[in-house]
Parts: C-alpha cells; sequence; structure tokens
C-alpha cells in the first residue's frame, strides 16, 4: 500500500482534486432544482374541475424551487400521480437550467373517463414496466442503470511543464504532458431503490436504496498511462420522510437519512463534491463518484424556510484520506423563485490534512470554524431580465491565528423571449492567499467545492493548475439554446493571484514573481437527445500568465484540450 508522507502531501490532494469533471451527478442525483414546471394535455372543459386536478397533481408531486433532487422521490411521486384516476399518464424530464441547477417539468396527460386501478404493476407483477419492480398504492421498488463513455485529447498538457507541475507526484506515472495525448475512461453503475408507506393518514415513509459502480480508464492521461478498472459501491442509504398538510394550506416536511450520499449546499461554492476520482478508481474526468463516506442528515421544511443539520464524511482517495470530518447548520428562506437567502455554519472537529506556511509551520484543519452567508435573486422559467447571485465566507481556526476569506458576485441577464432564450453572466471571484507579512494564517481551504464547470471547476484546463484557493476570477459566460435541444456554452476567463505565495497550491508555482495566472476559453456543447440519452463536447485552450511562465523559468506553452462523452440512464 503506498503511503502519502508528509512532504508530498500536498502533491497528493492536488491531484485528488484535480478529478472533477465537466459532467454532472449520476441521474441528477443531488442537483439543485432552479425550477418546476407543470404542462397539463387535454384540460377539462369544466375550468374549476380543472383547477382542482391540478391542484391534486401539485400536491401529490411536492417538489420545490431551491431543494435538491432526490431520483427516488421523484419516481415516486410520478407514480402517485399516474394513480390518480383521471390520469392517464405522468413523466417527469430533468434538464440543466441556464441560470443554474435543474429545472424539473412535469407533463401530464388527463383523462375525461375515470380509468381502472391495478392493485399492483411491475416486472415482479407480471407487467412490462421495467424499471419498475413492483408498485401498487404503497410502495415502489425500482432499479436504476446508467453508464458513460468518454474519449479526452491534450495538446501541451500542464504547458508542456509535467517535469515540473508533477515533480515528486506520487500519482504521476508518465503523464500526459508536451505534445497530443489521448486516454478513454468510462463507467457503469447499478442500484435498487424502494420506498413504502408507514402511515397513509401520516403521511410517512421509510426509502433506501443501494448502487454498485464500475469505472476505468485506458490511454495516457493527466497522471498515468496505466489501465485500471475499479468497482465498489457508491451510495448506500435509509432514510425515514414525513409531510404534514395544513387545512390553512400550510406544509410541513421533515426527512431523516443516513448512509453513503451525496449532499450539496446551495450552488455547490462550499459543498460539491463528496467523493474523489481518479488514481486507482480512473474515470478522471467523468467523475462518476459523488457519493460522501458517511452522510447523517435531518432536514426540516415548513413552507418556503428550510432548516438542516449535517455530518459529512467525503470519500477521499485512500492515498490521500485526510480523515475530515464535517458538522454543519444549514438554513435557507425564499419565495421559491426569485429571492433566496441562506446561512451554514460548519465545524471540523476532526482532520490530517495540513497547511504550510513560508516560515515552515505545519499548520492543521482540524478545528476550522467557516460561515457562510448567501443571496440569489433568481428569474422565473421564460421570465427575461436581470438576476443575481452572491456568497461570503470567512474561516478561522480554533487551534491558531486564521482568517480567510472568499466572496463572489455573479450578475446576468436573460433573453428569454429571444429564439435563443439566451443568458449572458459575468461573475467575480475572490479567494484569499496567504500574505507572509502577517501572522495570521489568510490562506483559504476550498473543502468540498466543485461540480461542474458552469459551477465551480473555474476553467476546464486551469483548474486542473490552481484550485479555488489564493485566486481572483473574472469569467463571462453565455448560454444559447438555438434549438430546444441543444446547447452553447462559451467562457472567457482572466484569473490572477491574490498573494505571489503560493504555498499550498501546486509546489512549482509556490511562489508567483507576477500575479497572474493565465487565460481561458473554452465552449461546450450539450445534446439533450432524450431523457435517457445526453451527450457532451468541449474544447478549451489556456493559455499561461506572466506569473506562471517567470515561474517556469519562461519554458511553458499553451494548453488544449478537447473531449467528447455520452451518458444514458434508465
Amino acid at each position: 500500500m503506498r503511503i502519502c508522507k508528509p512532504i508530498i502531501f500536498l502533491l497528493c490532494l492536488i491531484a485528488s482534486k484535480s478529478a472533477i469533471a465537466q459532467g454532472s451527478g449520476t441521474f441528477y442525483e443531488g442537483e439543485r432544482i432552479t425550477a418546476v414546471n407543470y404542462i397539463f394535455e387535454n384540460q377539462l372543459t369544466d375550468s374549476l374541475a380543472e383547477k382542482n386536478l391540478e391542484l391534486t397533481v401539485k400536491r401529490a408531486f411536492p417538489v420545490f424551487p431551491q431543494s435538491t433532487i432526490q431520483i427516488l422521490l421523484l419516481d415516486a411521486y410520478t407514480s402517485k400521480v399516474k394513480r390518480l384516476t383521471q390520469i392517464a399518464d405522468a413523466q417527469y424530464e430533468v434538464r440543466p437550467s441556464q441560470l443554474g441547477g435543474i429545472n424539473i417539468t412535469l407533463t401530464v396527460v388527463i383523462s375525461d373517463k375515470a380509468k381502472e386501478q391495478k392493485d399492483r404493476s411491475g416486472v415482479l407483477a407480471g407487467e412490462k414496466d421495467f424499471p419498475i419492480l413492483y408498485l401498487d398504492n404503497k410502495s415502489l421498488l425500482t432499479t436504476k442503470f446508467a453508464l458513460s463513455q468518454m474519449i479526452y485529447t491534450n495538446n501541451n498538457a500542464w504547458y508542456a511543464r509535467e517535469d515540473a507541475m508533477l515533480n515528486g507526484n506520487p500519482l504521476a506515472n508518465n503523464p500526459a504532458g508536451s505534445g497530443y495525448t489521448g486516454w478513454m475512461e468510462g463507467w457503469f453503475s447499478g442500484g435498487l431503490y424502494g420506498i413504502t408507506t408507514l402511515s397513509a393518514k401520516k403521511n410517512m415513509y421509510l426509502y433506501g436504496g443501494a448502487s454498485y459502480l464500475v469505472s476505468g480508464s485506458a490511454g495516457r492521461e493527466l497522471f498515468t498511462d496505466q489501465s485500471r478498472v475499479f468497482g465498489a459501491f457508491d451510495d448506500a442509504y435509509i432514510g425515514f420522510l414525513g409531510t404534514k398538510n395544513y387545512p390553512t394550506g400550510n406544509r410541513l416536511t421533515y426527512n431523516l437519512s443516513i448512509g453513503r450520499k451525496q449532499f450539496s449546499v446551495g450552488q455547490g461554492y462550499i459543498i460539491r463534491n463528496t467523493a474523489s476520482n481518479g488514481d486507482n478508481r480512473g474515470a478522471l474526468q467523468l467523475n462518476p463518484r459523488w457519493a460522501s463516506d458517511y452522510l447523517g442528515l435531518a432536514s426540516l421544511r415548513y413552507n418556503n424556510v428550510l432548516v438542516q443539520i449535517f455530518q459529512l464524511d467525503p470519500d477521499e482517495l485512500s492515498l490521500v484520506d485526510s480523515q475530515t470530518k464535517i458538522q454543519g447548520f444549514n438554513a435557507e428562506w425564499g419565495d421559491g423563485y426569485s429571492n433566496q437567502i441562506g446561512i451554514m455554519l460548519l465545524n471540523i472537529p476532526k482532520s490530517n490534512f495540513n497547511y504550510y506556511s513560508p516560515s515552515g509551520n505545519v499548520l492543521g484543519r482540524e478545528g476550522l470554524s467557516l460561515y457562510n452567508i448567501r443571496y440569489y435573486g433568481n428569474k422565473p422559467a421564460g421570465v427575461a431580465g436581470l438576476f443575481y447571485k452572491g456568497e461570503f465566507a470567512y474561516e478561522r481556526n480554533s487551534n491558531y491565528n486564521m482568517a480567510a476569506f472568499t466572496g463572489y458576485v455573479d450578475l446576468g441577464w436573460s433573453f428569454a423571449k429571444s429564439p435563443s432564450a439566451s443568458v449572458l453572466r459575468y461573475r467575480y471571484a475572490y479567494f484569499s492567499g496567504d500574505n507572509p507579512n502577517t501572522e495570521k494564517h489568510e490562506r483559504w481551504d476550498p473543502l468540498l467545492t466543485g461540480g461542474n464547470g458552469e459551477e465551480w471547476v473555474i476553467g476546464a484546463n486551469h483548474f486542473k493548475v490552481v484550485q479555488n484557493s489564493n485566486m481572483i476570477v473574472n469569467q463571462l459566460q453565455a448560454n444559447i439554446r438555438p434549438w430546444s435541444k441543444i446547447e452553447l456554452v462559451p467562457q472567457a476567463i482572466y484569473m490572477y493571484a491574490a498573494q505571489n505565495n503560493n504555498i499550498g497550491g501546486n509546489p512549482a508555482l509556490s511562489y508567483m514573481p507576477k500575479k497572474e495566472y493565465g487565460y481561458e476559453f473554452n465552449i461546450s456543447v450539450k445534446y439533450f437527445q432524450s431523457k435517457s440519452w445526453y451527450w457532451h463536447g468541449h474544447l478549451a485552450y489556456t493559455i499561461p500568465g506572466t506569473g506562471v511562465r517567470e515561474a517556469l523559468n519562461n519554458k511553458t506553452k499553451p494548453w488544449l484540450s478537447a473531449m467528447l462523452f455520452f451518458r444514458y440512464a434508465l
């Protein structure tokens, strides 16, 4: 078994955190819901009856904006809608929102005749309803399958200086570098999930599930040319859910869950990537694993107020497992669409992860406290105009003098009425670095930030070099949908350091003579073929800035990467 020695621990960590890809989580599990849309087909001629039926459907499908997706619950709620006597069919569609997060659309086909109800359905009941195994008025047992395949190529990876950028990295074994290199990677998973009614009168349910995921890589990728295949359980959890509707129209929902499960808060600025990929697990860029080693979560929602208490142990690579445990409190309030405010408090009671200072002092993550406040001013789906988001966070440590800051402002305009339904946005983000002239440790610890290239993976290539710490970012992005199933996402990014001292980042860039990291220009092309099939292509061109060039003795080249992948889910 390889051991990550203290002197190369940071190199190991950088490698594991580089395993953050363009794709979203399997089945969109844990994604943030931006909007919930309803389409009613074959509406009733009686307007009052139609209004009452639509209200009944929405009560049977209690999914709300600014919550997170649980696919099992979406399936259960849709099955409940289908069982309504005047509903001929119901299907939901999940698709990324141009404003960030996910839109859910429930299409309901109304029948003017009451249908005959089956006591049970599904494969185990002799019906051809796969992937549903069993369904009755109390329980749902279903399967989930997904797979993905990617081809990826680089020209001059690591700015053609893999010798310096990966020097001493224990994960590096004939890595990509100068010239063209390429590889393939893929994964597939299968799982079993179920939910059953404990009390129909009190709307109390027990749910749970587990999935097994196999991933692999072949070719010459960013760190190695060794082929490997890895299989392990991904999520495996059990939960208890209850709802209560009041005559006044108020609604209370409570949800308790424990086990291996994905978790994110807000837009993923602090907590998003709760598992690592790459190294022996393969699939460095596809990033299929998201479930933490352990998540204990208690959520309580009353109308638009959400309160959460959680304990989290991320699923880190064995080579760099820092044994970090996170305890947290999160609260959110909003009107569901236009305005959302949230606060989060985190504490790290245990961790072996270390920070390093120019003086040679070694400081620990253990004892870290984080305070986060956020505000989102969104636009409802289909409404044009200004939208904005912002967050601020502060870190301190009870064991020594630490004061680290981060914050961002995201401004955008939705051209919802234009033929291409475009969105244009600008983001300014700041992540503090450590000033060696002060007694405080000021370098921002990014914890579990991440997601995809439109969330907090800043730069498809650049993120492999500099994670979200000691960095100032100016980012311009557009989301363009020339056709309903195709979306283009071009980005232009300019990045520079907050401090010349960069100890704690890539060792080759421990001191930046100049603060400029560089520029990146990239574009994604997305094709939403169907509910099951998704295709994604990406080009990225990264130009090293003066700070990177001088730190590498002015021997660098621009980095070009290209990739194409598909994802299938059933």
